[in-house]
C-alpha cells in the first residue's frame, strides 16, 4: 500500500471492531479494516502526558463489525463499562506505527451532525491519575471475585438461558449441568461391560466392571435474591445484576446486544457485609471492612481536650 492509512481497532471484552478512514477496505496483519465514510479525529498531542488524549469521530450509522455487532450500541444512553480500548495505527507500505493506545473514557453523540465522538485517552494518563485505593470504612472495600476478594467467579457461576426481555428485566432458566461427586468429579451413567457372549465381564475380585456412559445431569434451583449485586458475563462483558428472584433478574444498566435465546453466565453478588461474606460464601477470613470503627472520633472525643 503506497498511501497512507490510519487503521483503528476498538475492542469490548470478546467483540473487536477495526475501521479505516480508507474509502476501501484494507487489509493488514490478516485483518480487514472497514472503511468508514466521515471517520476524523482530532490531533495527538504528546508534549505533555496530560495532553495526549485524541477524539474520534464517527457517523453514527454503519459501525458494524464482520459480525454485525453495532459499536454504538456499547455506548447507549451514555453508561458503558469502562472497558473499551482503542489503538489507532499509521500503515504505510505495509509498515505501522502506533499512533495511540489507550482506552475510550467518554462518548459524546450529537444528534443534529449524526455523529459520535470518542474521547479516547493513553494508558500513561490513566495511570498518572491519582485515585483513591483503599478507605477505613466499617464495610469491606473488596469487589467480589477481585484477587483481595479471593472468591473464583468460575466456581460460583452457572449458566442461564434468557426467556424474556422486558427493559432491564430479564427472565431465564437455569441450564442443566452435570451431576459432581463429594470430591468434585463428574459422574456418569455406570454401564457394565459385557463380554462377546453378553456376560458381565469381572475383574480380579469377581466384581463386574463397568464404563462411563453419559452425564448424570441436573437442573439447580437458586433462591430468591441469590444474584443481587452479582454479575451477567456475555463475549467478555460484565453488567452489574442488581435484584433476583429464582427466575428474573433487572440488569443496572442495559447490555449491549443481549437477546432472547442466549445463554448468559451469572454469578452472585455480595452486600459487602461480614454476615454475607461468612454466611454466603465462607470467606470471612478475607474481610477487609473495619467491624469496630468508634462511633465518634477519637481524635477529637480523647485525644483533644
Amino acid at each position: 500500500m503506497r498511501n497512507r492509512a490510519e487503521l483503528y481497532q476498538f475492542k469490548h471484552g470478546a467483540r473487536a471492531w477495526f475501521f479505516t478512514d480508507q474509502r476501501k477496505v484494507v487489509s493488514h496483519a490478516g485483518i480487514e479494516y472497514l472503511p468508514v465514510r466521515g471517520l476524523k479525529r482530532t490531533a495527538i498531542e504528546d508534549e505533555s502526558i496530560d495532553k495526549c488524549d485524541t477524539e474520534v469521530t464517527f457517523p453514527q450509522m454503519n459501525l458494524l463489525n464482520a459480525e454485525g455487532a453495532d459499536l454504538a450500541l456499547v455506548f447507549a444512553g451514555k453508561i458503558f463499562y469502562g472497558g473499551v480500548t482503542v489503538t489507532i495505527l499509521e500503515l504505510y507500505r505495509d509498515e505501522t506505527l502506533v499512533l495511540h493506545k489507550g482506552r475510550v473514557t467518554q462518548p459524546k453523540f450529537d444528534e443534529d451532525a449524526d455523529t459520535l465522538t470518542l474521547v479516547c485517552e493513553t494508558g500513561e494518563s490513566y495511570l498518572n491519575r491519582n485515585i483513591l485505593t483503599r478507605k477505613f470504612q466499617y464495610s469491606c472495600p473488596n469487589n467480589i471475585y477481585d484477587r483481595w476478594c479471593g472468591l473464583k467467579f468460575d466456581d460460583w457461576a452457572f449458566d442461564v438461558t434468557i426467556t424474556a426481555i422486558e427493559g432491564l428485566d430479564i427472565t431465564f432458566t437455569v441450564n442443566p449441568t452435570q451431576v459432581l461427586d463429594a470430591e468434585g468429579h463428574p459422574v456418569f451413567e455406570q454401564i457394565p461391560v459385557l463380554d462377546e457372549d453378553g456376560h458381565p465381564v469381572l475383574d480380579e475380585q469377581g466384581h463386574p466392571i463397568f464404563e462411563n456412559g453419559d452425564p448424570i445431569m441436573e437442573t439447580k434451583v437458586y433462591p430468591d435474591h441469590w444474584l443481587n449485586l452479582g454479575l451477567l458475563l456475555k463475549e467478555g462483558v460484565h453488567t452489574l445484576i442488581t435484584t433476583s428472584t429464582a427466575s428474573n433478574f433487572t440488569l443496572y444498566r442495559w447490555h449491549a446486544g443481549l437477546k432472547v435465546g442466549d445463554s448468559v453466565t451469572v454469578a452472585p453478588g455480595c452486600d459487602q457485609s461480614l454476615t454475607m461474606c461468612d454466611e454466603k460464601y465462607s470467606n470471612h477470613i478475607r474481610y477487609a471492612g473495619h467491624q469496630f470503627i468508634p462511633n465518634s472520633n477519637p481524635i477529637y472525643t480523647q485525644l483533644i481536650k
